[in-house]
C-alpha cells in the first residue's frame, strides 16, 4: 500500500508541474486573422488572446503581442518566457495575444504576417475591449527580430503588406520590447549569415555564401548583389529615425546564436537618430535568458509606455 501511494503521489506531483509549466488557457483560442500560403503550403495565422484578471480589467485594455521564436507557434507549449510574459502582463492590466508568422522564414512576408495581426486587432479593438491607440509588442529570438522590425517600420508602405486585410487601420506601435534579437544579419557571422540567408530569401548555401561575400567585398557588379539590397531592406537598422516609438531592446552578454552586437548596434542607431530606447543586458545572459531582473523591468516599463498617461521619461528636476 505504501509502495503504490509513493507512486501515485509521484504521478501527481509529476502531472502538476507539468500543468505548471504549460500556458494557462486562453480566453479566446485560435482567434483567425489571415489566410496564407506559406511556398505552397495553406497556413492559417492565428492568435491565442488572454485578458488579465477581472480585477485588474479595464474597460479599454491596452494589448501586447506576444511572437515566439522560429520553430515555435502561436500555441506552443515549449514556449517558457511566454509563461513569465502573461503572469506580468496580467499583473499590470494588460491584454495579450500570442501570435503567429509563416514557417519559411521568408522576408519580407514574415513582417507583412506580422502587421496583419496589428491591424486585425485595431480594427476588432471594440469586439475585444482593447485600446487600439495602445498596443505594444514584445519578440523572442526570431520574433526579436520581427519586432525589431515593427518597431521602426508602422509608417512604411512599401513593408506594409495587405494579409489579412484591415489596410485601413495603422501597424505603428506605441512600445516595442526586442530580445535576443538580428538586428542586422551582416553583423553575424559569416557562416551564420549565410545560414539565415537560405531562410530569408531561398538562396541555396552556395548562392547565400556568395551574397556574403558580395557584401562584405561591397561588390555591387556581383550578381548577388541584388540579394544584397533585399537583405538591407529588412534590416531594422535602415529605418531608425528620430520620431520611432519607444523601444527596449535586452539581451544576454554570452548569446550564442544571436550576439550582443545587434543589441549595441540598434541602440546606437537610436542615440545616432535621437529617437528613445532603452538597452537592459546581463553579462552572464544567453539566448532568450536575460534574468528575472531585465524581465521584470520590461514589463514595468512596457506598462508604462502603454498606460493611458505615460511619464515622462526624464525624471522631474529636483528644486535647485
Amino acid at each position: 500500500m505504501r509502495t503504490l501511494f509513493s507512486g501515485m503521489a509521484l504521478v501527481f506531483l509529476t502531472t502538476a508541474h507539468c500543468q505548471a509549466q504549460n500556458a494557462p488557457a486562453p480566453d479566446i483560442a485560435a482567434i483567425a486573422v489571415a489566410r496564407i500560403d506559406d511556398l505552397g503550403t495553406a497556413m492559417e495565422l492565428k492568435a491565442n488572446f488572454y485578458l488579465p484578471p477581472a480585477p485588474a480589467r479595464p474597460a479599454a485594455m491596452p494589448l501586447l503581442l506576444y511572437i515566439h521564436g522560429k520553430g515555435g507557434a502561436y500555441d506552443d507549449p515549449r514556449d517558457k518566457v511566454v509563461l513569465r510574459v502573461l503572469d506580468a502582463m496580467g499583473k499590470r492590466g494588460i491584454a495579450v495575444a500570442r501570435i503567429d508568422y509563416r514557417k519559411s522564414g521568408r522576408m519580407p512576408d514574415m513582417l507583412f504576417d506580422t502587421k496583419a495581426y496589428i491591424r486585425f486587432f485595431r480594427a476588432h479593438a471594440a469586439q475585444y475591449r482593447i485600446d487600439p491607440t495602445r498596443i505594444g509588442i514584445w519578440g523572442v529570438s526570431r520574433g526579436g527580430n520581427l519586432a525589431a522590425m515593427l518597431a521602426v517600420t508602422g509608417d512604411i508602405k512599401e513593408l506594409e503588406g495587405a494579409i489579412g486585410g484591415n489596410t485601413n487601420q495603422s501597424s505603428l506601435l506605441q512600445a516595442s520590447v526586442i530580445e535576443s534579437p538580428l538586428t542586422d544579419l551582416f553583423l553575424s557571422s559569416d557562416d551564420k549569415a549565410a545560414a539565415m540567408f537560405g531562410d530569408y530569401l531561398g538562396t541555396n548555401e552556395t548562392d547565400s555564401k556568395a551574397v556574403v561575400a558580395a557584401y562584405r567585398s561591397r561588390d555591387t557588379q556581383s550578381p548577388r548583389w541584388k540579394d544584397v539590397l533585399r537583405i538591407e531592406q529588412v534590416n531594422p537598422l535602415n529605418y531608425v529615425k528620430k520620431d520611432s516609438p519607444p523601444a527596449l531592446i535586452i539581451c544576454g552578454g554570452l548569446d550564442p546564436a544571436n550576439v550582443i552586437l545587434n543589441c549595441s548596434a540598434m541602440f546606437d542607431k537610436y542615440i545616432e537618430k535621437g529617437a528613445t530606447a532603452s538597452y537592459y543586458a546581463l553579462s552572464t545572459g544567453t539566448h532568450v535568458r536575460v534574468g528575472t531582473d531585465i524581465e521584470q523591468a520590461s514589463a514595468d516599463w512596457l506598462a508604462e509606455r502603454l498606460s493611458q498617461n505615460p511619464p515622462s521619461i526624464y525624471p522631474a528636476e529636483a528644486p535647485r
